[in-house]
């Protein structure tokens, strides 16, 4: 059953004089959420196993948990966004009111004191996840409405994905430049915590403030599981979705063990994490103009599929690096820098693609559902990375609590585990994107076809 209402436009979007302003402000708002979105996934878990001393299977089980939970709440989030009507249009009233709960959030889940439990860790990391979901899906959607073109796309997902890195390296680089300075009494997480809350106020006003929405139209608006379904169904949708699950997967699975495979497989001190998660995040900074590039000379599609290639190839290489080489393993980090990048990028301007091909078959703009659907498969691979991943470092019999004093079985184990599985679901991802079905040509027969019926619409209101 469907029920009209008033959505965006696309085509009717704000002057490109205004997009540049929107859009720089857009990009800064990536810094703070990207800087949280890494240390959940990779500090988070080990510093509640190692420090707060909750038992490595339960935080397992909560991440996926909480994550599972996020898969049902984001596209709930996704569909009250897209029938938001107020003056201050779709998307801004919830970066208001999110930002405010999200820094309480990080608050109390990165400044746990010893004796916290499982309940506490429940409840807080519950409160980040829908706080960063509220937040990402706003930046995302209001991003979709700053460009229709195929290209255009490239362009404005290459400058958020290049402001995520740059928080990245915020989040990452910060704490290491207060080490070299001296004792400042709080804990790596602790510093990541202040950096991420600090910069949440001022960019999300900013993007609140700056970022144009694009003009409304008369459309009709899905309603009810079914018709869900229907637009999950769909063909490019449902691959673009496949394809960010099994990358995510793939580096999440990955990040849940860096710690573990830097220090007790490598024999690096837990300082070098810092340092390599820099040297693949530069990396990654240094190739987003370059992979935007591509794209616009290429499809989308075929560009992700050679990232994914090249990131299952360096998967493979880390199982030989040499120990105790702090170079090798950033070499190896920097590899996976290069499609880093790829994998956030193109999938989310390749998602505003399929958006177009939505509304021109079913008259309906489905934005903050096609982008819960992208955020919630980006974390069902991060929530299955850390459950997966502590499950399997069990299996093989690595203690993370020994460190360097396991056995070398336990260690060759942990090893194969980090490196493996990475590799087939990588290879995976790019078999799914060498195959994607919405080409260059298609999506422009398409907006062809919108830009029509759009001028059609205004001429006739």
């Amino acid at each position: 059953m469907t029920a009209p209402t008033v959505a965006a436009n696309p085509a009717a979007a704000p002057a490109g004089g205004r997009k540049l302003p929107g859009l720089l402000s857009l990009s800064l708002m990536g810094i703070p959420l990207t800087a949280l979105s890494l240390p959940l996934v990779v500090m988070i878990p080990e510093h509640y196993a190692t420090v707060l001393g909750l038992p490595l299977a339960v935080i397992g089980l909560i991440f996926t948990g909480v994550r599972i939970f996020d898969i049902v709440v984001d596209p709930l989030i996704g569909a009250a966004m897209d029938r938001t009507r107020s003056r201050w249009g779709r998307y801004r009233p919830w970066l208001i009111f999110g930002a405010p709960a999200l820094m309480l959030a990080v608050y109390l889940l990165f400044m746990a004191k010893p004796g916290v439990g499982p309940i506490y860790l429940l409840l807080t990391l519950t409160a980040a996840f829908l706080g960063w979901s509220v937040l990402s899906l706003a930046q995302l959607a209001l991003a979709s409405g700053l460009a229709a073109s195929y290209d255009g796309r490239s362009r404005v997902y290459a400058w958020l994905q290049f402001a995520s890195l740059l928080g990245i390296l915020t989040v990452m680089g910060f704490p290491i430049l207060l080490k070299s300075l001296g004792d400042t009494g709080m804990a790596p997480t602790q510093i990541m915590g202040w950096i991420i809350i600090v910069l949440m106020a001022p960019a999300v006003a900013l993007a609140a403030w700056r970022v144009p929405e694009a003009a409304a139209s008369a459309q009709r608006h899905i309603v009810g599981i079914k018709e869900y379904l229907a637009v999950v169904g769909r063909k490019a949708v449902f691959r673009i979705a496949a394809i960010d699950l099994l990358f995510g997967l793939g580096f999440g699975t990955a990040s849940a063990m860096l710690v573990f495979f830097v220090t007790a497989a490598k024999g690096l001190d837990r300082s070098a994490v810092g340092v390599v998660l820099i040297a693949q995040v530069v990396t990654a900074m240094i190739t987003v103009p370059a992979v935007a590039w591509l794209a616009r000379r290429l499809d989308k599609h075929f560009v992700l599929g050679i990232t994914g290639l090249l990131a299952a190839i360096v998967s493979v290489v880390f199982v030989f690096l040499p120990d105790g080489n702090l170079i090798a393993v950033s070499l190896g980090m920097m590899g996976w820098g290069l499609s880093f990048g790829a994998f956030n990028l193109l999938p989310r301007a390749m998602m505003a693609d399929a958006g177009d091909e939505l509304r021109l078959d079913t008259g309906s703009d489905q934005t903050g559902v096609l982008y819960a659907l992208l955020i919630s498969s980006w974390k069902l691979g991060g929530a299955l990375a850390v459950g997966l991943s502590f499950a399997a470092l069990a299996m093989v019999g690595y203690k993370p609590g020994l460190m360097t004093a396991n056995t070398p079985e336990a260690i060759s184990g942990l090893e194969m585990v980090f490196a493996g599985p990475s590799a087939v679901l990588f290879l995976l991802g790019a078999w799914l994107s060498f195959t994607y079905p919405l080409t260059r040509e298609k999506h422009a027969a398409i907006r062809t076809a919108l830009d029509a019926r759009d001028a059609q619409a205004e001429t006739t209101a």
